[in-house]
C-alpha cells in the first residue's frame, strides 16, 4: 500500500526534478537517419538520443559471430561485467539446478540480474539453484535468433521491478527477416581433441511490413556437446596437479571390484578372485575407473523461436511471439562404492530435522567372499550394471505472448498478455538404507558374483527431483510528449503490470523420507501475485542538460509494497563530442517462493568445505601417506579431503518472515568522441545491496564454532576409527610427526534464510570503440572493454562492519579486459581478440586465510617452484570469414591460438584449455 512506502532522498529527488534512467550505447546509424523513436534497454520512453544516462554494453550479431561463441552463456562470458564463475550445466551434476546455466552481473548473483527476451521476462528454470535461487537458463535461448544483446550495467528496478538490482541482460532477436537461411558449425579442441560441440540452425521469414503489412519469423536451433572421461583427458593434466593437489589422480581405485577385506580398520587382503593384473604394489585389489569418471558432460538442446507482426491499420500493429526449449544434460555418476568401513553414512533428514547415521555393512564370517574367518569390512564398487548410474537432467520451457501497439496522436502505446512455464527433472539411483545394507550383510548380494536385476533394483532405488513453474502476465504502457520547455519537449511514460506465479519443486518421496543414503531433499510449493505501476519522465532542463526520472511501485502477495526510484542526468558539454552522465537509483528483490514457502527444509551437502579444526591435521597426514606404499598414496587423498575438502550435511530452512532485499546504486562517467568513429566511455559504478536473503556462510559459521549463537548450529561425531587408523599409519611412517585429530567429522550444520547480509560492489568500466579505413585499405575496427573491480565486500553481522575486501581473491579478479581488432575488405573479414584476466590469491576471504593464504599454502603444501596463487591469464582468439560466394558465408574461429594452458591452481579442479578450432557455414536462399 502506498502509505506504507518510505520515500528516500532519491525518491524525493525523482519527484522534485522529474527525471529518471534509461539505457546507453550508440544506436544504429540508420535509426537516427530515419528519425524513428526507439525504445532502449533501461527506459520505457522512446527516443532519438543515442546516449542516455545509464551505461549499456551492446554486443552485435557480427561481434557474436567473431567471438566464436556457440551459446548465450559463451556470448555473455565475453562481456567483462558478467561473472564467468556462475553456474553452468557442465560439471554441476550435484547442483539442485543441474542441467541449467545462469548469468550474473557485478558478482552479485543470478537473483540480482534480470534476463529479458525482447524486453520482457522469460520462464525461470524449473529447478532452483541451491533450491533457493530462481533464474533464467540462458542456454534455453537460441543464439542464432539473436540480433544483439544489450547489457544495462546499472540498477533498473525503477523500470523493470524485482531482480534488476545489478543490471539487465536484454536479448533482442532478429525481426523483419525474409527468405530462408541455414547454418551449421562444429568445434573441437586440438591436443587434446576434446570439448567437441556442434550447432545447426534454420531460419525462415516471409512477408514485408511495408508491402504485405505482415512479417513472420521462424527459427530452430539444435546444439550438441560431446562429453569425455578422465581417461580421455588424463594425459593433458599438468604434472603439478598429481604431484601436489591430487596424488592419487588417475591411479586405479582401491574402491574396487571385487574389492578388499578389512579386519577392524586395517585393509587386510583382496577379495578372492581379484585378478593379479589388478593388484597394486602393496597387494591390494584396485580397479581403473578413469573411463567411467565423466568430467565433461554431454548435452543436447533444441531451441525454437517464432514471431509475427501484422499491421492492423496505419496506427496499430498486432504482434505475437512463441519460444520453446528442451534441454538435456547427461550426467554420469561413478558406480556406488563402499569405502572407509570404520565410518558411518551421514546425511540430514529434513522431515525429522536430525542427522541420519547408518553403519556401513560388514560381511559375515561365512560369506564366500570373506576369507578372514571373522566379520569383515569391505572396500568395494558395485559394477554389476554400469548403465544404471546415468543421471540425466531434462527440462523444457516456453513463452507465448501476444499484443497490440500503436500510436495515438503524439503518444505510443503497447499492451501484452502472455504466459511462461517450465518443467524439469533430475533422476538417478541411490542406495536404500535398509535393503542395501541387508543385502550386503546377509550375503544375498554376491560379492564379485552375478546378481539379478531385481536385487540390484531393490538395493539401489530410483529417485528424482522434479520441478515446475508458471507465470501469467499482462502489462500495458504509454509514452509520449507531455509538454514543452524552452530547451525542448518533456517526454513521459506510464504503465501497469500484473503477474501470477506458481512454483513446485519436490524430491521424490523416498528422498524426502530419508530412505536413500546420502541424498539431500527439498519440497517447495506456493504461488503469489505481483502488481506494479510505473512512471518515467525525461526533461531537457536547459540546453545540453537532460534529466530523467523513474519510479515504480511493486506489491507482492504477503509483503508490503515497495517504491523504487531512479534519477539520471546527462549533460552534453560539447555537442557530439563530450557528454557527462550519472545515475542514482534504489532497487529491490521480492523474496521468492523457495525462500519463503518451503514445506521441508532444504537438505544437502556443502561440498569442498575447509574444516578449520581438521584441515591442518589432514594435510600433514596426506603429505606423509603420499610417501608410503601404493595403498598409502590412495588413502592420502581421502585423508586430505576429510579435513580440507569436506562434504558437510546441512539443512537450510525457509523463512516466511524475510523482507525484500534492497539496494542503492550509483554510476558516474563520461562519453568522449574526440574524432569521428572513435568513442571512449568511462563509468564508475557502486552497488550496495542490503537486507540480503541468505544463510550464513558455512566458512563464517565454522570459524565461530563454539561461540554464542553458533555452537548450536554445528554438530560433530567423535574421531572415527578410520581417522585414527590413518593418523596411526602416518605416525608409523614418520614417528616424529605425532599427528592427532583435534575433532571428529562434521555431521550437522543448521541454517535458515535471514535478512542479515549486505554486499558492496564497485569498480570502473572502460569501453573504447573506433574504426579507420578507406576503399583501398578496407575497414579496421578496434575495441577495448575492461572492468576494473575496486571493492567486493560482505557485511560482518557480528562486528557490525564490512569484512575485508575480496577483490583480488579467489574468483574475484581485479581486472578483466578484452581487446579486439577486426579488418574487413571486400568479402574477407579477419580479427583477433585478446582476453585478459588478472591473477588472484587462493583464499576466498579472511575465513580460510589460515589455510589458503600464500604463506599458509607454502607451509602446508610445500609446492616448491609452483606458485601459491593463480597467475594472470591471456587467451588469444582468431576469426576469419569469407562471403565471396553468393548467399554463402564461411567462417573459421581458432580459440586460444597460442595454446596457453590454465594458470597453476593448487586449490581447484584442473581446467583443460586446449586450442579449439571451429568451422562454420551459413547459406541464405
Amino acid at each position: 500500500m502506498l502509505r506504507n512506502c518510505k520515500f528516500s532522498a532519491v525518491s524525493a529527488a525523482v519527484f522534485t526534478v522529474v527525471a529518471m534512467s534509461a539505457q546507453a550505447q550508440t544506436a544504429p546509424a540508420q535509426a537516427v537517419q530515419q528519425l524513428e523513436r526507439v525504445e532502449v534497454t533501461g527506459s520505457n520512453i522512446k527516443r532519438l538520443a543515442a546516449e542516455t544516462a545509464s551505461p549499456v554494453t551492446v554486443v552485435s550479431r557480427t561481434e557474436i559471430k567473431q567471438s566464436g561463441a556457440n551459446t548465450v552463456r559463451q556470448i555473455l562470458d565475453t562481456i567483462t561485467s558478467t561473472s564467468t564463475n556462475e553456474l553452468t550445466d557442465n560439471g554441476n551434476s550435484s547442483s539442485f539446478a543441474a542441467g541449467a546455466t545462469g548469468a550474473s552481473l557485478r558478482g552479485l548473483g543470478k537473483g540480482a540480474t534480470l534476463v529479458l527476451l525482447n524486453g520482457r521476462r522469460v520462464a525461470y528454470y524449473a529447478l532452483a539453484d541451491g533450491a533457493k535461487e530462481t533464474f533464467v537458463n540462458v542456454d534455453s535461448i537460441p543464439a542464432d535468433a539473436i540480433e544483439r544483446i544489450e547489457v544495462l550495467k546499472d540498477g533498473a528496478s525503477a523500470v523493470y521491478g524485482s531482480d534488476a538490482m545489478a543490471g539487465v541482460i536484454n536479448i533482442i532477436t532478429r525481426k523483419d527477416y525474409q527468405g530462408v537461411g541455414i547454418s551449421a558449425n562444429y568445434q573441437t579442441g586440438t591436443n587434446p581433441s576434446l570439448q567437441k560441440q556442434a550447432t545447426a540452425s534454420v531460419v525462415g521469414g516471409f512477408g514485408n511490413m511495408a508491402k504485405d503489412r505482415f512479417n513472420v519469423l521462424l527459427n530452430a536451433e539444435f546444439y550438441k556437446r560431446e562429453g569425455y572421461t578422465l581417461a580421455d583427458a588424463l594425459s593433458s593434466y599438468a604434472p603439478y596437479y598429481k604431484q601436489i593437489v591430487s596424488p592419487a589422480l588417475g591411479d586405479p581405485s582401491l574402491v574396487s571390484y571385487p574389492g578388499n577385506l578389512f579386519k577392524g580398520n586395517a585393509r587386510t587382503k583382496p577379495v578372492a578372485g581379484c585378478p593379479t593384473s589388478q593388484l597394486n604394489a602393496a597387494g591390494a585389489c584396485t580397479t581403473d575407473v578413469n573411463a567411467l569418471n565423466q568430467i565433461y558432460d554431454p548435452a543436447k538442446r533444441v531451441n525454437l523461436f517464432a514471431s509475427g507482426r501484422f499491421l492492423v491499420s496505419e496506427a496499430v500493429e498486432a504482434f505475437a511471439e512463441a519460444s520453446y526449449s528442451k534441454t538435456q544434460t547427461d550426467y554420469l555418476a561413478l558406480p556406488f562404492g563402499l569405502s572407509a568401513p570404520g565410518t558411518q553414512y551421514k546425511w540430514f533428514d529434513g522431515n525429522s530435522k536430525k542427522v541420519q547415521l547408518v553403519n556401513k555393512p560388514l560381511i559375515a564370517a561365512n560369506n564366500p567372499a570373506n576369507s578372514l574367518g571373522v566379520p569383515a569390512g569391505l572396500e568395494y564398487r558395485f559394477m554389476d550394471d554400469l548403465s544404471m548410474w546415468s543421471e540425466p537432467a531434462e527440462a523444457s520451457q516456453y513463452r507465448v505472448q501476444a499484443g497490440l501497439k500503436g500510436t495515438f496522436g503524439n503518444w505510443d502505446w503497447e499492451t501484452v498478455i502472455g504466459r511462461t512455464a517450465a518443467e524439469g527433472e533430475k533422476n538417478g539411483v541411490g542406495a536404500h538404507r535398509v535393503d542395501f545394507i541387508n543385502a550386503v550383510s546377509s550375503g544375498e548380494y554376491k560379492i564379485g558374483g552375478s546378481n539379478s536385476a531385481e536385487l540390484l533394483n531393490r538395493m539401489f532405488r530410483q529417485h528424482g527431483l522434479n520441478g515446475s513453474n508458471s507465470t501469467n502476465y499482462i502489462d500495458a504502457k504509454l509514452s509520449g510528449e507531455l509538454f514543452s520547455l524552452p530547451a525542448g519537449a518533456v517526454m513521459g511514460a506510464f504503465g501497469l503490470e500484473h503477474r501470477e506465479e506458481s512454483v513446485l519443486i519436490k524430491s521424490t518421496e523416498n528422498v524426502l523420507n530419508a530412505e536413500l543414503i546420502g541424498r539431500g531433499s527439498v519440497w517447495i510449493e506456493g504461488d503469489r501475485k505481483l502488481d506494479a505501476a510505473f512512471a518515467e519522465v525525461e526533461a531537457p532542463l536547459f540546453k545540453g542538460l537532460t534529466a530523467n526520472a523513474a519510479v515504480r511501485y511493486d506489491k507482492a502477495t504477503g509483503f508490503d509494497g515497495h517504491m523504487s526510484p531512479k534519477l539520471g542526468l546527462r549533460y552534453e558539454v560539447l555537442p557530439q563530442m563530450l557528454m557527462l552522465r550519472g545515475t542514482l537509483s534504489e532497487g529491490f528483490r521480492a523474496p521468492n517462493i523457495p525462500e519463503t514457502l518451503g514445506k521441508v527444509g532444504l537438505t544437502g551437502f556443502f561440498n569442498r568445505t575447509v574444516d578449520p579444526k581438521r584441515c591442518e591435521t589432514a594435510t600433514k597426514i596426506r603429505d606423509i601417506l603420499k610417501k608410503g606404499n601404493a595403498n598409502d598414496v590412495q588413502d592420502s587423498t581421502d585423508a586430505f579431503n576429510s579435513g580440507c575438502s569436506v562434504s558437510v550435511p546441512a539443512m537450510i530452512s525457509a523463512n516466511p518472515n524475510v523482507k525484500p532485499e534492497l539496494s542503492r546504486s550509483a554510476t558516474i562517467g563520461f562519453v568522449f568522441d574526440p574524432v569521428k568513429n572513435l568513442s571512449i566511455a568511462v563509468d564508475y559504478y557502486k552497488i550496495e545491496r542490503r537486507d540480503e536473503i541468505s544463510y550464513r556462510d558455512p566458512d563464517y559459521v565454522l570459524a565461530r564454532e563454539g561461540d554464542a549463537g553458533y555452537k548450536d548450529l554445528i554438530a560433530r561425531v567423535p574421531v572415527s576409527s578410520t581417522d585414527q587408523a590413518r593418523a596411526d599409519r602416518a605416525n608409523q611412517l614418520d614417528p616424529t610427526a605425532k599427528v592427532s585429530w583435534a575433532a571428529g567429522e562434521l555431521v550437522t550444520l543448521l541454517l535458515q534464510y535471514e535478512n542479515f547480509g549486505k554486499t558492496e560492489s564497485s569498480g570502473i568500466d572502460l569501453d573504447i570503440k573506433g574504426q579507420v579505413g578507406n576503399a583501398e585499405f578496407g575497414t579496421l575496427r578496434l575495441g577495448l572493454t575492461s572492468t576494473y573491480a575496486l571493492t567486493a565486500r560482505e557485511w560482518d553481522i557480528d562486528a557490525n562492519t564490512y569484512r575485508p575486501n575480496r577483490v583480488g581473491l579467489r574468483n574475484t579478479p581485479r581486472l578483466r579486459s578484452i581487446f579486439s581488432v577486426a579488418w574487413t575488405k571486400y568479402d574477407w573479414t579477419a580479427g583477433l581478440r585478446f582476453n585478459y584476466t588478472s591473477g588472484t590469491k587462493l583464499n576466498n576471504d579472511e575465513t580460510d586465510e589460515s589455510s589458503w593464504s600464500e604463506a599458509a599454502c607454502q607451509k602446508r603444501l610445500n609446492p616448491g617452484a609452483y606458485p601459491c596463487y593463480i597467475d594472470s591469464y591471456l587467451r588469444t582468439d582468431l576469426n576469419v570469414s569469407y562471403r565471396g560466394f553468393k548467399g554463402l558465408t564461411l567462417g573459421l574461429n581458432i580459440g586460444n591460438v597460442m595454446n596457453n594452458p590454465a594458470p597453476v591452481n593448487l586449490r581447484d579442479t584442473y581446467s583443460i584449455r586446449p586450442r579449439t578450432i571451429k568451422v562454420s557455414a551459413e547459406y541464405r536462399f
